[in-house]
């Protein structure tokens, strides 16, 4: 026997029940969204970076921790500490990234140069995975702190360097950071927005070349000094040629920085140098993972949008030994 053909009316009532069906899931999901973004929102209000940046703590404190090898006195409100207290230490996964690469690369036995070292965090990681450590920050307060975090361990081979370096020598204004981030002071008026710093004090300036002559070999060389890399690059041109360390520089674009291009970012180094960038996500302070990518394919986006990268000027000799990730 032959079944008659649904009618119409009851195809519009299974339409229309597939249809309230359908209206509910979504407005089930949107409900669900927007609970997962609130969290996010909360979570983001009590993350150590918002934290400091907004000031919520009802007072700061003082804190000493052990962490990687090293004792760390730090104070909160401050966001490199705050991520010490939290994480266990700022920009995690660039240190591993140095210590993997020290390692691979065989130059345990040479020395570690940190330019805008700081409160000393690269420095104090360093110290027991390096012959020798070379702190150079200008900054008094945060010398002071520098100095009190190296009290606190027994490192004999760390030297501290009271100055900024440039290409050439003299004494230039100084732009304090703000309050939330010690590490933000520069030579440069532009902050990171582009917008003007308060002006400090002239502090000293030196070329690289000119305190690092008899460092002994270098291996490895972290800068991270607000925009000013390029003046300190052209000043350390002699101890590159000779030592040819691997470098992890902060580049900043124009108006913060002034390099503006892949091409003379190359200039600032010597022949066959290769150039890589340190992936960023949010998760790399906590676990210390990284992620190693070619840098030249990423590069005219990245001059083009501005901001500031991690990059890494590798010599070729030594490219094929650089670690390109941490998986844990």
């Amino acid at each position: 026997m032959r079944l008659a053909p649904p009618g119409y009316r009851f195809l519009f009532v299974v339409t229309a029940l597939f249809t309230v069906g359908a209206v509910a899931l979504a407005v089930t999901y949107r409900n669900r969204w927007q609970a997962a973004s609130a969290e996010v929102a909360l979570r983001n209000e009590m993350n150590p970076f918002a934290i400091s940046m907004n000031k919520t703590r009802d007072k700061e404190y003082a804190f000493v921790v052990e962490n990687y090898g090293y004792k760390y006195r730090g104070t909160s409100g401050n966001l490199i500490d705050d991520a010490v207290i939290v994480f266990g230490a700022w920009e995690k996964h660039i240190l591993f990234f140095l210590e993997d690469y020290t390692a691979a690369a065989g130059v345990r036995d040479t020395a570690f140069v940190d330019v805008g070292a700081n409160t000393g965090q690269y420095t104090l990681f360093m110290a027991p995975r390096a012959k020798a450590v070379h702190a150079i920050e200008p900054f008094p307060p945060v010398l002071k702190t520098l100095h009190a975090n190296l009290a606190l361990n027994d490192f004999k081979n760390v030297t501290v360097h009271e100055v900024g370096l440039g290409d050439k020598p003299g004494s230039i204004p100084f732009f304090e950071p703000a309050d939330a981030n010690h590490g933000g002071g520069t030579f440069r008026e532009e902050g990171h927005d582009g917008k003007g710093q308060k002006r400090s004090a002239d502090l000293p300036v030196v070329t690289g070349d000119s305190i690092l002559a008899s460092a002994g070999p270098i291996g490895t060389m972290k800068i991270d000094i607000e925009g000013f890399e390029e003046a300190a690059l052209k000043g350390l041109r002699q101890t590159l040629e000779m030592n040819r360390p691997l470098v992890v520089v902060e580049v900043s674009t124009p108006p913060a920085g002034t390099i503006a291009s892949l091409e003379q970012l190359k200039g600032l180094f010597p022949a066959d140098y290769e150039f890589f960038v340190l992936v960023e996500n949010e998760k790399q302070f906590v676990t210390g993972r990284y992620e190693v990518k070619e840098f030249p394919p990423l590069a005219d986006a990245f001059f083009k949008e501005g901001g500031q990268r991690n990059l890494i000027a590798v010599p070729t000799e030594k490219a094929d030994k650089m670690p390109r990730s941490r998986a844990k």
